[in-house]
This record gives structure tokens, sequence and C-alpha cells, in this order.
């Protein structure tokens, strides 16, 4: 930081045109995927029968099927994900609310027929939606007449400096609440894991509540968002949490708009006048053998009753959501819902984009458009967004450039961490953060550990084993049986796994061991076992890693994205336990040091110990 890099493009405009193409490229290959006709072949759920179709509130409806076949091995089936539901001639786009072994429920918006066809199907499918709202969001930010919008992505990206506020030299000076406080156009908050980056935002929430001011925040990812609104609850702030629930934890239900308005008085007065509505069409429609010229009349008068009876609906609704907004302290969300507020013409007073690494840059541009102050937080250092081609200009994250093309008087560095002991950090402070992070004194050296180890950083080595990877059918997910039976051989029927995450970075490893630990333990809530990539943000007191790659070349696939690396080894908050095959590994440089390091400072255990 304090060192601008140089811009590769001569006007913001050529920028923006080098955006836009990015993300069209993105679009299509993403759509090239899921209209694959063989992999939807392979995928496809066949013979869903339609039980009920339940309007929810406003635009929103669930339909509800039953399978014959189990869905739980179906892995595109997630709360939330969107899908492709067929029958015959007709499809819809719709989102996976929820679902059982042999029930799933899904969700859309509109006023759409479905048809009571005997069976369905659905298959995995992708948001066209959320393209759309991206290219909206460049289109107008691209227009004179956003100018403050288009003014802060200039100063952000580097051009026109001669036009930028000067920030004043006392500022940097402020402690760390108060830069935020004192922002006049724009802040990054470089923040490396656990330096406490939440609670500095709920803390500038409250204050800035405290002083009139309305707030936007809105981050990447649902679970980003379901932890801000937790722990502004914790603080005493009132959330309201947009989105579709189906993306949303129960415990998250309550400040949901949609939960708001569905249990108001106004929704209640909705719902009758939506019986009312459904009477008059259906006798508008009714047929008569004799239909004569006061019947046509009539059936007129009907439409105009309905078409005023809806508007009416309208017109309630959105009074209803106005009023909850309105008395929020905080709205929060994920980028794409919170478009409607700049369709709507409504502007905060600040935008906070937390998680910022994660989001695609199109997403920092519908920000810009709704606010005149934006504060971005994040680590560059960890995971970007998941991309389809693997050459895009995309991969260098909005909070990469911000913080990279800036004099350093707009990013504020946090350095003082409070998640994990000095031992589990100083591999990644070494690596990622010029060793700059602080350890505060009150967590060095955690007592807690986990039997059987007597350090808090511990390698459990396969090497020399029967270990291997493998893959299954066409499948480029690898696993490593070993390192399953190891991390199971590590617990009994006694164990506790309530503040235990099992992670590894390849997503058949992860299901296997989901079902290792379900058919092992069957009458214990199993731990959290997820991929590093979705557990980017959380923590646990204790992370166990499987690394899965074992082979004589020393090919590690994407374990050479360092930034994985460094997600992965920092969600720990007292005992950080890696299981790897340390002569593939230790190919690669930077994995040869972590070996080291863990030699010198933690414990280095072999699978002979525990397996054999």
């Amino acid at each position: 930081m304090g060192r601008r890099m140089k811009i590769p493009f001569e006007r913001l405009d050529e920028e923006i045109a080098a955006v836009t193409s990015a993300l069209e490229t993105e679009r299509l290959l993403e759509r090239e995927y899921y209209q694959n006709s063989k992999r939807n072949e392979k995928e496809r759920i066949r013979g869903l029968q339609l039980e009920e179709e339940v309007y929810i509130t406003g635009e929103i409806w669930r339909i509800h099927f039953t399978s014959h076949n189990p869905l739980s091995g179906c892995s595109f089936i997630k709360n939330g994900s969107p899908v492709l539901l067929e029958s015959g001639e007709f499809s819809l786009v719709c989102q996976v609310f929820r679902s059982t072994d042999k029930t799933i429920i899904l969700q859309y918006k509109g006023e759409i027929e479905i048809p009571d066809n005997d069976t369905f199907q659905v298959s995995p499918w992708f948001s066209e939606s959320t393209y759309t709202i991206y290219f909206d969001a460049i289109e107008k930010i691209s227009l004179k007449e956003e100018k403050r919008a288009r003014n802060l992505l200039a100063w952000i990206l580097g051009y026109h400096a001669n036009e930028k506020p000067s920030v004043p030299k006392s500022s940097v000076d402020l402690s760390q609440l108060d830069r935020i406080l004192n922002t006049q156009d724009y802040l990054f908050i470089f923040g490396p894991p656990g330096t406490g980056k939440t609670t500095l935002l709920v803390n500038a929430i409250a204050e800035l509540r405290k002083a009139g001011k309305t707030i936007l925040a809105l981050t990447p990812t649902n679970f980003a968002c379901d932890y801000l609104v937790e722990s502004c609850v914790k603080s005493q702030i009132t959330p309201v949490r947009l989105g579709v629930s189906a993306k949303i934890g129960p415990e998250i239900q309550e400040y949901m708009l949609e939960s708001l308005i569905e249990n108001s008085e106004e929704q209640k007065q909705v719902l009758e006048w939506r019986k009312d509505y459904k009477q008059l069409i259906k006798k508008a429609k009714s047929w008569k053998r004799n239909f004569d010229r006061e019947d046509r009349d009539e059936r007129k008068q009907l439409y105009v009753e309905a078409k005023a009876l809806q508007k009416s609906i309208d017109t309630l609704s959105k009074t209803a959501r106005m009023q909850i907004l309105e008395k929020a302290d905080v709205i929060i969300s994920t980028f794409v819902p919170a478009w409607n507020f700049h369709k709507e013409g409504k502007r905060f007073d600040y935008v906070i984009i937390d998680e910022a690494t994660q989001g695609i840059e199109p997403a920092f541009y519908l920000s810009l458009l709704l606010a005149d102050k934006v504060i971005c937080v994040g680590d560059p250092k960890q995971l970007p967004p998941t991309l389809n081609a693997s050459d895009s200009i995309l991969s260098e994250t909005f909070l990469e450039k911000g913080i990279s093309r800036d004099d350093g008087n707009r990013t504020l560095y946090l350095d003082k961490q409070y998640r994990m002991p000095e031992e589990i950090l100083k591999f990644s402070n070494i690596e990622f953060y010029e060793n700059r992070i602080k350890t505060e004194k009150k967590i060095a050296g955690h007592p807690t550990l986990l039997p059987p180890f007597e350090k808090n950083l511990v390698w459990i080595d396969t090497a020399g084993s029967d270990a291997e990877e493998n893959y299954e059918n066409d499948d480029l997910s690898c696993f490593n049986q070993m390192e399953i039976d190891l991390i199971l051989s590590l617990f009994n029927e006694e164990s506790s796994f309530a503040n235990l995450a099992i992670l590894s970075p390849y997503r058949k490893q992860i299901q296997l061991l989901t079902s290792s630990f379900r058919d092992k333990f069957p009458k214990v809530i199993p731990p959290i076992i997820q991929t590093i990539d979705s557990f980017q943000g959380r923590e646990a007191e204790t992370i166990i890693l499987s690394f899965v790659r074992t082979n004589d070349t020393g090919e590690i696939g994407f374990l050479k994205d360092y930034r994985r690396l460094n997600v992965g080894l920092t969600r720990a908050k007292e005992n950080l336990i890696l299981v790897g095959n340390s002569v593939t590994l230790s190919e690669d440089k930077r994995y040869h040091r972590l070996l080291s390091l863990v030699k010198e400072i933690g414990e280095y255990r072999s699978i002979f110990e525990f397996l054999y």
C-alpha cells in the first residue's frame, strides 16, 4: 500500500468495455455449461408429482412435489439453487426452497399457470437474471447522468485523479471507527483473518444510525448476509434482510422482508382481496352455452373489477414493504435483490460491502449507484468469486484493484487479530501479510487442545502408506479414502462434534466424508463438513483440513491457488490439524515451507500412529 499500481487502460470507458466483454463471456460459458444436453440428461430428476401450489406473499409462489426416487444423492438440489422445471412444452426457472429425501419445494416469482400434468422433471440451471441486472448496472454507470456513481468509479480505479477530492492528512490518525464515520466518498478496509471486520462494521452501523444516516449493507453470499444479520441483532440493531427465503437459514426468517410482510396487517387484507380476485376471474371465464350481449357486458365489468382489485393489492403490498424498510436500522442483502432500489429511485447515505473479495466487479458498479458513500471490506488474499473463464480480467477483484490503485489515504489496514493462537496464524502471516498482523496477548498460546495431540498446530503425514487419490467415472473432483479413514479414526462414539469443522478443497472428498460420518456415527449430530471455498468467512474451534492429493508427480491441481490454502489455514480458533502426503505436497515450495514450519513449531505425526 502507498504506491499506486499502473492502470492498464487509457480511459475509464475502455476498462468498463473490457469488464462488459468479460461478463458476456462468463454468461455464454455458464449458459453453454447448463445447456449441455449430455450433462443435463445425466443429472435430470424425472417423475416428480405435483402435490400443491401455494401463494406466499408479494409475487412469491411455492410448488410442492414428491419423488419416488431418493433426492439426497443429487448434488445440485441445494437450498437456493436455480433449477429448470419442465413438463412437456412447459418450462420454468425456479429456486429450490427446501428438500428431503422424497420431497422438493420449488419457489418462483410471478403469476404463472402451472400445468396439471402427470409428471415433471428438474435439472440444474443458472440465473440469467443476475447477468441481466449486472449489464443494466454497467449501462447505467456509463451514463453522464449518473455523475456521482461514475465519479466514484473513476476515482477508485485511478482515473480523473486531478478531480478527486483530497483526504485531510489528519484523517489517517483517526481510530478505525472514526475513519469510517468520516469517509467523504469511499474507503477500503483490508481485513486479514480474525481482525474483527464484522465487529467494526456493526459498530459503524450503530453510530451511523444514531446520526440519522440510511444504510444498505451488501455481501456477495447469503452466509455473509446471515452472519451480518445475527451480529446486528446481538448489538440491538434492527436489520431487515432482503432476498429469496429459499437461500436463508431458519434463524434469519423473522428479519426477512418477506416474513415481515407476511405477518403484517396489510398482508392479511391482501390475502382476502386475492380470494376475491380469483373468484372474479373464475366467474369471468365461466362458460355459457348461450352467450348474449348482456353476458358480454357482465364479463367486461368483472374484468374491470378484477383489474381495479389487483391495483389495490399492488398498492397495499408496496405500502407494507415501504413501511417495514423505513423502520429498519440497516437493510442487508446480496447484490441482485438490492437493484430494485435503483429502479425505484431510492438512494442511501452509505453502502457497506462486506466480504468484498468474493464479489464480481459489476456488482460493485451496482453498489455505487445506490449511495453517496461506499465502504468496501474484505481480504484480497482470500478467494475471489468463481469464474468460468480461466483467463478473465474479472479474476482481479474490485477490492484488489481499488487497494492497489489507491495512494493509501483511502485504505484502512486492520493489523490485530483476535481469532487464533499465533502458531496457527504464523505461516499465513509470513506468506500473505508481510508479517504485519499482531495477535492479541489474551489469546496467545491457547491451552485448549484436541486429544491425542499436544500442540495447536498438527500435520498428520500419509506418506509411505497406501493412500492414493482417486476419481469416480468422469467426475473431475478427486478423493482419498485413506485420509477419510484416518480422520474417522480420531473419533469414537463419545466424541462431540459441536465445535469441529472438516474441510477439503475437493467436493467429492466432502461428499464421502459426509456419508462416512453418517454411517459410522448414526446417532450423533455430525460435524460441519464443507469445501474450503464454501467455508470462507466462517470459523470453528477445531479445523481438520484434508488435502487429498497423493501422487508420484507432485501434481496438486487447484491447491496451487494459494488463496485457497490461506482460507483453509485461518479458519481455526484453537486447533488446526492438517492431513496430507508430505512427499506430494512438498514438491511445491510453498507447501514445503508450511510443512517445515509445522515441524518447527507444531506437532508432526505419521498415519502409522493411527491406522496401522
